[in-house]
């Protein structure tokens, strides 16, 4: 009788919850009233939850080590081989909560199927282009082609840059963009109709693996994306060794180029 009443008493909480912070911010917290790490105490006031969705995170009781026991910044490429998407997907929670001040969880049904060899992931927990290009509090010096907010030069209306919800993308683990997707300009790709990386997806995946190794993706080579600006152009991504910048550029939609590559995504179909 007693386990009733609590269950009763924690589903009004929750639906209380839901209905005080809306259609829009329930699903980011759904994931940790299911999961039982989230605490009613801290929200028993409608300013408690006003405050926590301004600064874009609901507090979390950790249930495991931080880091996975790594040391972050210094982790070696034969360490990082060795990890499982799953531990990547719970370092990315430790990522946004150094980088980006974000604390953030992303479910096991977000994650997509794929074969093995797409063993390095990109998760995106429903942020900005222009967040995501900011960089958070990671000392990693970047470049942008224009003095505009990104996302009012790109098309937010193509693929999963129109998606502002929690989502993960798979992808294979090559420093370098796809070998076996070198020499495709934009425009091709589209006709192709590959699944590949979009802007926002692979600058978080640089940032990430910075923020884990201290090494910089594409030293050699340029990520074309899956984006593209308001004018047509590709959104692409790459690192100048000369000044030590990530940089965000574009490129002709009919250009293509043995050292411009795509990289081919795995991910869930919108609505799944």
């Amino acid at each position: 009788m007693n386990g009733n009443a609590e269950a009763m008493k924690a589903m009004g909480q929750a639906m209380t919850l839901a209905g005080k912070v809306g259609s829009n911010f329930w699903p980011a917290i759904k994931p940790s009233v299911i999961s039982g790490r989230f605490d009613f105490l801290k929200f028993a006031k409608d300013s408690d939850v006003r405050d926590a969705i301004r600064r874009g995170f609901v507090p979390q009781a950790p249930d495991r080590p931080p880091y996975l026991g790594l040391d972050i910044g210094k982790v070696t490429r034969d360490k990082l081989s060795s990890l499982s998407v799953w531990d990547h997907r719970d370092l990315y929670q430790d990522f946004y909560r150094d980088v980006f001040g974000r604390h953030v969880m992303f479910p096991d049904n977000l994650m997509p199927d794929a074969p093995e060899k797409f063993g390095w992931i990109s998760c995106i927990p429903g942020i900005s282009n222009e967040t995501s290009f900011q960089s958070g509090r990671l000392d990693m010096p970047h470049w942008k082609w224009t003095d505009q907010i990104l996302d009012a030069v790109l098309n937010l209306n193509r693929g999963r840059d129109a998606w502002f919800h929690d989502f993960i993308v798979r992808v294979r683990p090559n420093w370098e963009a796809d070998e076996d997707l070198k020499n495709i300009c934009g425009k091709d790709m589209d006709e192709r109709g590959t699944n590949v990386l979009m802007f926002r997806e692979r600058w978080i995946l640089g940032l990430y693996i910075f923020w884990l190794t201290g090494e910089h993706l594409d030293r050699k080579t340029v990520t074309l994306t899956g984006s593209r600006w308001s004018d047509g152009g590709v959104a692409r991504v790459y690192f100048r060794p000369g000044d030590g910048e990530v940089s965000a550029g574009r490129a002709y939609p009919s250009s293509a180029d043995g050292d411009w590559r795509f990289r081919q995504a795995v991910s869930l179909a919108e609505g799944e």
